[in-house]
């Protein structure tokens, strides 16, 4: 085996490229390019192969396996006879390495050349590969790869931007009145009993942080009458890795986590996370997601909803739901908002922090909303004056602009219809994208099930990588991904879903 690694350099510094060569007879017929474990990116592409003068007047048949796709045992690739066929050339031929090449047949010698590639992409241009899939955070894609806006909200854009009666004047501290009582509705139903007992308050946020901010603060100061109230707060795991900071901004650092992903079922471990529950201190904040977990996607069951339910009010627990996604999941709002109306309608006080990013295409707008249902609504207006207090500390105003399109949308039948019609064609996109993932990936005899990937719902999803493999993907292949495998779905269309599936099948197959 010989190479030559002054021989070809690209005419950028990131690639290099190096001739390779072996000989392969009847003494020794297995020859094997491999390459070291450095996380960077190698192909080999075989060039010729062709027989030594000294070769017998006989058929020689070389055959080669690798790591590519599909190529699990050995492929004949040249046969060759001195007086005929004495040599093959090849024009793109790549392997993944390692590669073994074997002489099948004859006596040889047989003379094989190749050329070994090592990709060094720089960060900028990596990233441009694959940016929007390298976080679970980023913006609900559209097949295109760009923020998903419906055109009914780019119209209702242009619409308030041209009407002149509407006041520039600063709006309520709490929020626009017309905005929090629809985004109130969208999440408890226009017949929810704690709307039409006056205990429930609706906040306009800076986005779904600012809701959980200031719901955080309201638990500090209002939760426990006996003393200033500092946890603990029950996080999922996974969960947002954000959530846990904007608690001990305020001063909250008793932060706890209850069992929900189960890594070897890829599903939710609800027994696990009722022990948990059921294991937690009096007073204990859980914080839950409804619908679509952040970042797995894997959602509890309207029976096991029941069930946490009941524990928490058995407990004495609070709810605090987060609903970013609301009608990316399911495809319904309503549907979507179930656990947080079962737990209204049972009597439970709860917290939920709204967001209006996703489901309305509103990023930059950041327009959030902070649901609270009390017990009574003797307590509203104490709670409606702490609430004041703290927003005038933290944005003294909230933004009207995303607001006054949320609530131009939810207001008016035919817009909602048109928005509910939006949000379930999203909602199939990313369904169809999980289900043809699931299918590239067994055509690709990817080690493992992957079923799971169809039983999450909404925009996460957790494949099941490990940290090994993602790092593998980070580095060899320029997709990014949390450290638990999580990802954004939107982020894959038809354009990269071949290379995604490719590229998970070899970080299973490649590492040992």
């Amino acid at each position: 085996m010989y190479s030559f690694n002054d021989s070809i350099a690209s005419s950028g510094t990131d690639t290099v490229c190096v001739l390779w060569g072996c000989e392969v007879s009847s003494m020794k017929r297995t020859a094997v390019f491999e390459v070291e474990d450095d996380l960077l990116e190698h192909q080999f592409f075989i060039r010729t192969i062709c027989l030594s003068a000294e070769a017998n007047e006989e058929m020689h048949v070389v055959e080669v396996q690798d790591k590519m796709l599909g190529r699990s045992h050995p492929v004949p690739i040249a046969t060759l006879r001195p007086h005929c066929l004495p040599m093959v050339s090849f024009s793109g031929f790549e392997l993944m390495p390692p590669v073994t090449f074997n002489l099948r047949s004859g006596q040889g010698p047989v003379f094989i050349c190749g050329q070994h590639v090592t990709l060094e992409m720089d960060e900028e241009e990596e990233d441009i590969v694959f940016s929007k899939t390298s976080t679970p955070y980023a913006e609900y894609l559209n097949e295109d790869g760009k923020a998903f806006v419906l055109p009914l909200i780019r119209k209702i854009k242009q619409q308030i931007t041209s009407d002149p009666t509407l006041s520039s004047e600063y709006p309520p501290c709490l929020g626009l009145p017309e905005f929090t009582r629809r985004a109130t509705e969208l999440a408890l139903g226009n017949d929810c009993c704690a709307i039409v007992e006056n205990r429930v308050l609706g906040v306009q946020t800076v986005g779904c942080t600012g809701a959980v901010r200031l719901g955080a603060e309201l638990l500090k100061r209002w939760y426990s009458l006996s003393a200033e109230w500092r946890g603990p707060v029950y996080l999922s795991s996974p969960c947002d890795e954000r959530l846990a900071g904007v608690f001990e901004a305020v001063g909250i650092l008793d932060v706890r986590e209850y069992r929900y992903w189960d890594a070897e079922l890829r599903g939710v471990s609800a027994e696990h996370m009722l022990e948990d529950l059921e294991a937690a201190p009096e007073l204990s904040v859980i914080v839950l997601s409804a619908p679509g977990h952040c970042p797995t996607g894997a959602d509890l069951s309207q029976k096991d909803w029941k069930l946490v339910a009941e524990v928490m009010v058995r407990r004495r627990l609070l709810p605090f739901f987060l609903m970013p996604t609301q009608g990316l999941c399911l495809g319904d709002p309503g549907q979507d908002s179930w656990p947080l109306r079962h737990c209204a309608s049972v009597g439970m006080e709860l917290i939920c922090a709204q967001a209006f990013s996703h489901n309305f295409g509103l990023y930059g707008e950041r327009v959030g909303h902070l649901l609270l249902v009390l017990r009574q609504n003797s307590t509203l207006l104490a709670v409606q004056s702490q609430a004041e207090r703290l927003v005038r500390t933290l944005w003294s105003r909230p933004p009207v602009g995303g607001a006054r399109v949320v609530a131009t949308v939810l207001s008016n039948p035919a817009h909602l219809v048109e928005w509910h019609e939006g949000v379930r064609t999203a909602v199939e996109r990313c369904m169809l994208v999980r289900e043809r993932l699931r299918e590239k990936l067994r055509i690709l005899g990817t080690p493992g099930c992957w079923d799971h990937l169809t039983q999450q719902g909404g925009v996460y999803c957790c494949t099941g990588l490990n940290a090994q493999q993602v790092e593998y993907l980070s580095k060899r292949r320029h997709i990014y991904l949390l450290p638990n495998g999580c990802l954004n779905v939107s982020c894959i269309n038809n354009l990269n879903l071949d290379y995604v599936a490719e590229s998970i099948n070899l970080a299973l197959t490649s590492l040992p």
